[in-house]
């Protein structure tokens, strides 16, 4: 089912359970510059709700601009299972129809491996809604969103 037309063409996802769960952390998107030794020595470690966050951002980014291995990179395995075929083939017409979506993380509640964001998120052509995520920690932070976005 897809949930990208009705959540402001952020995520497809199927009606299925969650995959197994790990407790790496995600590596949401790659590295433009390696830090400075001064900087990496002195940064605070990310917070699983930052690390929530970044899944987030790079799982948004890859829709918009149909980067589709990243998108499923960032991907639960069960959702992942699912989006082969023609359920892929939706997302990917969904996508280009409805356009870009802009997301903001409101909120992020981190309950051990898995989580829950609320984002606000503006569509070119569904307008604004207020949507829940749930995630999943299996090999990093993963979208696991397996019911429908209302």
């Amino acid at each position: 089912m897809l949930v990208a037309a009705a959540a402001a063409a952020l995520v497809a996802v199927p009606a299925a359970a969650c995959g197994s769960k790990t407790a790496a952390p995600p590596d949401p998107a790659p590295a433009t510059a390696a830090p400075s030794p001064a900087t990496s020595s002195s940064a605070a470690p990310a917070s699983e709700d930052d690390l929530v966050r970044q899944t987030l951002t790079a799982y948004q980014n890859a829709y918009n601009t149909e980067d589709w291995d990243r998108y499923l990179d960032l991907t639960c395995a069960a959702a992942r299972e699912l989006l082969t075929g023609a359920a892929m083939e939706r997302l990917k017409e969904t996508r280009a129809a409805q356009g870009l979506t802009d997301t903001t993380v409101t909120a992020v509640d981190v309950r051990g491996d898995a989580a829950t964001a609320t984002l606000d998120a503006r569509n070119e052509l569904l307008g604004r809604r207020t949507i829940e995520l749930d995630l999943v920690r299996e090999d990093g932070w993963k979208v696991c969103q397996l019911t429908p976005v209302r």
